[in-house]
């Protein structure tokens, strides 16, 4: 039997560092950013756009009120947006989110913010993992960054549980992947310091769009 040896205590999240509250993305420079980190992948354009679209329309990532592409506006795609719309996609089922999987993400948006500046803040953080396998030597594994696990549980199907959201360390996610990976707990928990790292360092090289006479079918230049 494998010993794991963790730390799983979580600092309490940091102010938002400076270079995070300076990312407002157009919609097409945040598309962009999402395509890059795969989540257009089989897809296409117009048929992402239309997407992300819909997420829109249902709260994803916008509060009520908030400035929308559609009002006339150019929407401004904070780094909280990105991040929301990115862990929106990473947890589609047959290429949509349940919504009760949206639902859950909306309810718990504060917490969840709290969480990605957490998860940039704590992107250096290490952990050593120590596996034993009777009598052979140890093999030790290092990983960086928090992990984010959603509590989410399902029966038949059906959302029966969200959260509350909480991080994890490395150690502890690979404790709850070994222990826990059963059918009803369908989502392990996630990177998010690693996508978090992904989302900032896009967002810096987010080319400039030049709209064409159709807003969905935008060509990327990089100025």
């Amino acid at each position: 039997m494998a010993s794991r040896r963790h730390h799983s205590t979580v600092k309490k999240a940091p102010v938002p560092e400076p270079e995070l509250l300076v990312i407002g993305l157009t919609h097409g420079r945040a598309m962009w950013v999402l395509q890059q980190l795969g989540f257009a992948e089989g897809v296409s354009q117009t048929t992402f756009n239309y997407y992300i679209k819909s997420l829109r329309k249902l709260g994803i990532p916008f509060l009520p009120g908030e400035n929308r592409f559609w009002s006339g506006r150019l929407a401004r795609y904070s780094y909280y947006h990105l991040m929301e719309l990115a862990l929106a996609l990473t947890l589609r089922v047959y290429g949509a989110v349940p919504d009760s999987i949206l639902e859950g993400i909306m309810a718990n948006r504060e917490t969840l913010q709290t969480i990605y500046d957490a998860s940039y803040a704590e992107r250096g953080r290490e952990a050593t993992i120590e596996i034993n396998q009777g009598d052979r030597n140890a093999t030790h594994i290092s990983a960086q960054g928090i992990y984010l696990d959603l509590a989410l549980e399902f029966s038949g199907g059906r959302l029966l549980r969200f959260g509350p959201p909480r991080i994890l360390d490395a150690g502890a996610a690979i404790t709850i992947f070994l222990q826990k990976g059963a059918a009803s707990r369908a989502f392990l928990p996630i990177a998010i310091s690693r996508l978090s790292v992904e989302v900032v360092r896009l967002a810096r090289n987010a080319p400039l769009i030049h709209r064409g006479p159709n807003p969905d079918m935008q060509n990327y230049h990089t100025a």
